[in-house]
């Protein structure tokens, strides 16, 4: 089983993919092609070329009101209901700080709709694998974080307090 990962209108395009890349690498899941689109009416015909042969797409967009840029045009082609608050209806939406990542679904296919934002990222595939795990029956598992705690001097005489950084363990 393969993945593909599309950028539309994207900033982060180098930052993304590699954090995706190396995400979907611990579940046996390969990013088999990339692709960039960055006019609407290009966004279909990529993202059909793109699930001709992989089971998984990554759609990496830009985030406007909170949600990716590219959500609307996806929901709109994949006839997905869109409830009074603006929310799709029946998909699992993908909790980011500031940002709602989506995952559609169908029978033996998955679109997993992110911002273009890696931290954003971060926070969003642990769900979003934790569904692929069940869905796809794939193994492996993200790897633990591991708070490290480090101070950032600002002068001489006054330190500033400690400010949590998290890393993924080596593995």
């Amino acid at each position: 089983m393969d993945a593909g990962l599309l950028f539309y209108c994207s900033r982060r395009t180098s930052v993304c993919e590699k954090l995706i890349r190396r995400s979907a690498g611990w579940f046996q899941l390969p990013l088999a092609q990339v692709r960039v689109c960055t006019r609407e009416e290009r966004l279909n015909p990529n993202m059909a070329a793109l699930l001709k042969d992989a089971a998984a797409v990554f759609v990496v967009s830009e985030a406007v009101a909170g949600r990716p840029l590219c959500s609307a045009a996806l929901f709109r082609t994949l006839r997905v209901p869109i409830g009074g608050d603006g929310e799709p209806a029946g998909v699992l939406k993908l909790a980011g700080r500031e940002t709602t990542g989506y995952l559609v679904e169908s029978q033996d296919r998955a679109i997993l709709i992110l911002p273009d934002d890696p931290s954003e990222i971060l926070e969003m595939l642990p769900a979003a694998f934790e569904r692929l795990k069940m869905k796809f029956g794939l193994s492996g598992e993200i790897p633990k974080q591991k708070e490290i705690r480090f101070v950032i001097p600002t002068d001489e005489e006054d330190a500033s307090p400690e400010q949590p950084a998290t890393l993924p363990e080596p593995g």
